[in-house]
């Protein structure tokens, strides 16, 4: 499987428009939370479209640090906390509410501390054949416990929503994990938020069958 710049930007476009249906489908502004996934999903790919670019072609090198950042920052500081928040914002049972609040304290914590990593050690981007690599400065430690909380709040907390169709957008994001790490594990930050953003488009379902529950209550 080959990635490229045009591939995020056809990414970008698809999921934009994924969002602004899902948007139209909210009828409570506290939903907007996970409504929007999709834009940002799709925002997050067109950065990439853009850190292709710079790696390129030399007329676009000027924009290869904003870009690369603002890639980084969706996938390293933004989705552990807004992954959980988005699924405490739709839940509607109590208990579920108490649990996934646990994994949006992990989220906050590993946000907290990737953000940490991205200030004091330099990312590095590069083109190895389809893909692209992300190499930032750790250690074994802090790779272990940013991983465990990472996939804690990203990966397990949609597990504890009670809608139904949430559950199928877990499993893909289980899978498509499993597939990135087996397949592609150099280029997991690349590819693993590519696999997401598409599975984004799952965010509009969950929010029509909020939509029709609310409707038929």
């Amino acid at each position: 499987m080959c990635f490229s710049a045009s591939a995020s930007f056809i990414a970008g476009a698809a999921l934009t428009v994924a969002g602004v249906a899902s948007i139209s489908q909210v009828r409570k502004p506290v939903h907007l939370v996970f409504a929007f996934m999709p834009i940002l999903f799709g925002l997050q790919q067109l950065f990439e479209g853009f850190v292709w670019l710079s790696l390129l072609d030399v007329g676009f090198s000027k924009w290869h640090t904003f870009s690369k950042y603002a890639f980084l920052i969706f996938a390293q500081i933004i989705w552990p906390f807004w992954i959980p928040l988005s699924f405490l914002s739709i839940e509607r049972l109590p208990e579920r509410r108490k649990i996934i609040r646990y994994f949006l304290f992990a989220g906050i914590a590993v946000s907290m501390i990737l953000t940490c990593r991205l200030i004091f050690s330099p990312a590095i981007a590069q083109i190895d054949g389809c893909h692209i690599s992300y190499k930032i400065g750790t250690t074994t430690v802090l790779q272990i416990v940013t991983g465990v909380l990472y996939i804690a709040a990203i990966v397990v907390a949609p597990f504890f929503s009670s809608w139904k169709r949430s559950i199928s957008l877990a499993v893909a994001n289980v899978v498509s994990l499993v597939i990135t790490h087996l397949f592609f594990e150099v280029y997991l930050v690349s590819v693993w938020c590519f696999f997401a953003a598409v599975q984004s488009v799952l965010v509009f379902f969950i929010i029509r069958e909020i939509k029709r529950t609310s409707e038929t209550s």
